[in-house]
């Protein structure tokens, strides 16, 4: 049964936030609303229309439906470690210790988030913790509320934990893990749609917010105001911390953005931020540029890759029979499930087409892309080398070989790689920029500042062809150049001199 969405839409913008728009997420939000019609034995879309509009209860059940909430602990470790060495002990010396530093996890999903926070500050101040700080998790979606008060997990949530840190926090209860009283015990969670009027009592005064991961599903205007509404729950010198994939796409100008230790953040209080307590003001609030898309956790320029579950609407998947007739069908649904970050199941879908065509040389190339994402550097690199053993001329294959290289730390490799890219396809600014990068962190600062140069010619004209043909880096021009012009500007001058020289 077709269903009008635009009403359903419009409501759930208005409501949340949420956008479901073009063919995935019409197709998604139509699934949605079909089930919970069945459930409810309405016969018509207005019909049903009228029940979210005075039934509560069933609103929230579709935005149970709506919400992916997969995550895992201690995801985007870096912001983890940012919290814990730089942002804290700056505050503490701040404030000193009476006053607890009150931490808000937005959009906190079934807890691994805060709870990540509470576990790592624990491996810091101990016992001290519970008296040093005050946890708060919230999220629009009450059934992941419940599940994040009961603290229990499986091992999905797990990936990249340290089995140190798992034995020391978590009891195993037959397949799961559950979170020791002293870890559950410190977050306390509540209800939390950001596009409200009012808020819970226990959502003011924060000293740092972290808000990861959620506000690529909002467009701009909804993400601006979102922000608003996260500064008035800040104190005058708190500290927001968006995911490594979306901060740039959040210079909205309502926060100063900073950088400290290659990592950004959003300070309320700009003139603090910059001002001897070790950040890097980088632009004050209203300088925000025009409109900006989201980096691509697989290629930020600052950290190695991390997987990015999206806050979207996941439905079952079928993995397709593995006949002839069926891998067009099964590659395009990989390529879907891979712009939505479900890498897992993406991996099915390749792996069925694979059984029928081994050599299928797109989805050797996307099978590693996903690998990378899941930090499997190895098998990706086999794959890649598998490609460009047929075609010495895929840019594709460098890249990611290139890739799999620099995030095993092989820097001489991921240069190699990245200068056979460069070279068999001049314009690949991407391969310019990775070079650059790798040239900046090695010290070779004369090499990055070519490189960085290189990649701002390419992007100041036409837009050039890069031969990638299959895999999706997500590395918006815009953004590089920023990036670019930034890094240009704070290498040191020796570098200029010795390269007159």
């Amino acid at each position: 049964m077709k269903l009008n969405l635009p009403p359903f839409q419009a409501l759930i913008k208005a409501r949340c936030g949420l956008l479901f728009e073009g063919d995935s997420g019409e197709e998604k939000l139509m699934q949605a609303l079909q089930e919970r019609m069945a459930a409810l034995g309405l016969l018509t879309a207005a019909d049903y229309h009228t029940k979210l509009l005075t039934n509560e209860t069933e609103f929230q059940a579709l935005v149970s439906l709506l919400t992916i909430n997969e995550t895992y602990f201690f995801r985007e470790p870096e912001q983890i470690h940012l919290l814990v060495e730089r942002l804290v002990p700056r505050f503490l010396v701040a404030r000193g210790p009476q006053v607890p530093l009150r931490i808000l996890s937005a959009g906190c999903s079934s807890g691994e988030e805060p709870y990540s926070l509470v576990m790592a500050l624990m491996e810091k101040y101990g016992e001290s913790t519970s008296r040093l700080f005050e946890f708060v998790g919230g999220d629009i979606d009450q059934t992941v509320l419940t599940k994040a008060r009961l603290g229990r997990y499986s091992d999905f949530s797990f990936r990249g934990v340290p089995a140190a840190i798992r034995q020391r926090y978590f009891d195993t209860i037959q397949r799961d893990n559950l979170l020791k009283p002293q870890v559950k015990s410190q977050v306390k969670f509540v209800e939390l749609n950001l596009l409200a009027d009012f808020f819970d009592p226990a959502l003011h005064n924060f000293d740092i917010i972290f808000f990861r991961n959620v506000s690529i599903y909002f467009d701009t205007p909804t993400r601006k105001i979102i922000q608003q509404k996260l500064a008035s729950l800040l104190q005058p010198d708190g500290v927001l911390v968006i995911g490594t994939a979306e901060t740039l796409a959040n210079d909205l100008g309502v926060l100063g953005l900073t950088e400290e230790d290659g990592s950004f953040y959003f300070a309320k209080n700009p003139s603090t931020a910059s001002g001897g307590i070790g950040g890097v003001l980088m632009r004050p609030p209203s300088t925000a540029p025009a409109e900006s898309t989201s980096f691509n956790a697989l290629t930020s320029p600052f950290h190695a890759p991390l997987d990015v579950p999206p806050m979207l609407p996941t439905l079952p998947i079928q993995v397709l029979p593995t006949t002839q007739a069926q891998p067009d069908a099964a590659l395009a649904q990989a390529r879907q499930l891979i712009q939505e970050k479900r890498f897992d199941e993406a991996l099915l879908q390749f792996d069925a087409v694979l059984t029928t065509e081994p050599d299928h040389v797109e989805v050797l190339l996307l099978k590693a892309h996903v690998l990378i994402n899941r930090r499997d550097f190895a098998a990706a690199h086999m794959l890649a080398e598998r490609v460009l053993s047929a075609d010495v001329w895929s840019i594709d294959a460098l890249v990611l070989l290139g890739l799999a290289a620099k995030w095993r730390d092989q820097i001489t490799d991921a240069i190699r790689w990245f200068k056979q890219a460069a070279y068999a396809r001049n314009e690949c600014w991407p391969a310019h920029y990775y070079l650059a990068d790798l040239y900046r962190a090695s010290g070779d600062f004369v090499l990055a500042r070519r490189a960085y140069r290189v990649v701002l010619q390419l992007l100041s004209g036409a837009k050039p062809d890069i031969g990638i043909r299959y895999v999706p880096l997500g590395l918006p021009a815009a953004e590089v150049r920023f990036l670019c012009e930034h890094q240009l500007a704070k290498l040191p001058t020796v570098a200029a001199r010795t390269e007159v020289r």
